[in-house]
């Protein structure tokens, strides 16, 4: 039973939140006026699969749950953009020649799970997700000088982004909107156009996360995530002065394992009893075959007093996966108003993946207080990692975005 439903449940990935963050749009690089930019974004999905570790697309909860059910997410992100020079009259190198850029980035989340997958997670006395305040991306850099090479023009830049894991994050939800550990993400970037029309973005970031000492979801969060390195492209082409579309492309994919160190995730209720009367005995399909003490019960097992009731208790690790990989394409269509204002619409569809798996260790007692001392049996069965740094999305997401610029007539 525990190897059978524990598979079936920890399936929950959340929204790549630091994936959306550097998945760039429309001229996201090039060197932009001297403003204060205002933006907002709102993401909505319905998750209804994840990948596995060996890369292929897995069902939530089946075949325990029926089709139809989901992860569903919403964030709406305000990003505050401020672009200029405050070392224009000074005397320090680079800067001064050079403009820079800061942003801020903070939203609200909605992430809940819908049906028998809420249901689910209840036996293990987790709520079934969770809303409220992001966590907060605080980032600044420098644009490099624009260069003109024919009919082609190109800048680079360079920032630096810190995630304050500030958001709303509690160790007894399946998921969370905030993460839980800092972040820091340095940032190579560029961005080109060629005749006019086609307009290319692209970068390079490299996430270094910080431990996370308080897990969520019984432990199925790394406590210590690997960095991640992300790689993008955006290709978008000018149809006219107002309406342009693009095409992207974004790689992310752990460096090393996810680790996982306070393991604690069990079912609420216990003791646990084995199946009445041995009815499926003969099919090997027994609640006590199920958690492997042996694959085909007899009638003597099942009748024996000492087996009328069990307890299982997780070895708290630590334990490793073989970290994540994501692969996702986008294109999107934008409205631009008299240079003020930008409209934009996006769908995001992932292309391949690999999620976080591991291998857990159960110790199987007849007593209560349970644990490696007074265990009969141990099983050893396959958990998946939840939520950002251990899940990957298989399901698309929709992205719709208004950018303003203040000052603009």
């Amino acid at each position: 039973m525990i190897r059978v439903i524990l598979l079936a449940l920890c399936c929950l990935p959340g929204l790549a939140r630091a994936g959306i963050v550097f998945t760039p749009h429309l001229s996201e690089y090039a060197i932009q006026a001297s403003a204060p930019y205002s933006e907002f974004t709102f993401i909505t999905t319905e998750i209804e699969a994840i990948y596995d570790k060996h890369g292929n697309e897995v069902e939530l909860g089946r075949p325990f749950v029926p089709a139809g059910d989901s992860t569903d997410a919403v964030l709406a992100l305000y990003k505050y953009l401020w672009v200029g020079n405050i070392f224009r009259d000074t005397q320090v190198p680079i800067l001064n020649t050079r403009k820079q850029f800061c942003r801020g980035i903070i939203g609200l989340g909605y992430q809940q799970n819908t049906g028998a997958i809420a249901e689910r997670t209840r036996l293990f006395g987790i709520r079934p997700g969770s809303n409220g305040l992001s966590d907060f991306y605080g980032l600044c850099g420098v644009y490099g000088h624009e260069h003109r090479w024919g009919p082609m023009k190109w800048n680079g830049l360079f920032a630096t982004t810190v995630k304050a894991p500030i958001g709303s994050y509690d160790e007894d939800a399946a998921l969370n909107i905030g993460t839980g550990y800092w972040t820091v993400i340095p940032q190579l970037a560029w961005h080109a156009e060629l005749f006019g029309r086609l307009y290319i973005d692209g970068t390079f970031a490299y996430q270094i996360n910080g431990d996370n000492p308080n897990p969520s979801f019984g432990g199925l969060t790394p406590t210590r995530p690997a960095d991640v390195r992300n790689f993008e492209m955006n290709f978008a082409w000018k149809f006219s002065e107002h309406w342009f579309a693009d095409i992207g492309y974004s790689y992310r994919e752990s460096v090393g394992p996810n680790r996982y160190d306070k393991l604690t995730v069990n079912f609420k209720d216990q003791p646990l009893a084995p199946d009445t009367a041995c009815a499926n005995t003969n099919a090997g399909t027994s609640v006590l075959g199920m958690i492997g003490i042996d694959p085909l019960i007899t009638p003597e097992i099942c009748n024996s007093p000492a087996l009328d009731q069990f307890y299982l208790e997780p070895r708290p690790g630590p334990y490793e996966d073989r970290g994540i990989r994501g692969r996702l394409a986008t294109l999107g269509v934008y409205y631009i108003y008299r240079t003020s204002s930008v409209l934009q619409a996006r769908v995001a569809m992932p292309v391949g993946g690999r999620g976080g798996q591991f291998t857990a260790t159960y110790d199987v007692c007849t007593q209560p207080d349970c644990g490696p001392g007074n265990s009969v049996s141990t099983v050893d069965t396959e958990l998946f990692a939840v939520q950002e740094a251990g899940a990957v999305s298989a399901s698309p997401y929709f992205e719709f975005r208004f950018v303003h610029l203040f000052w603009a007539p």
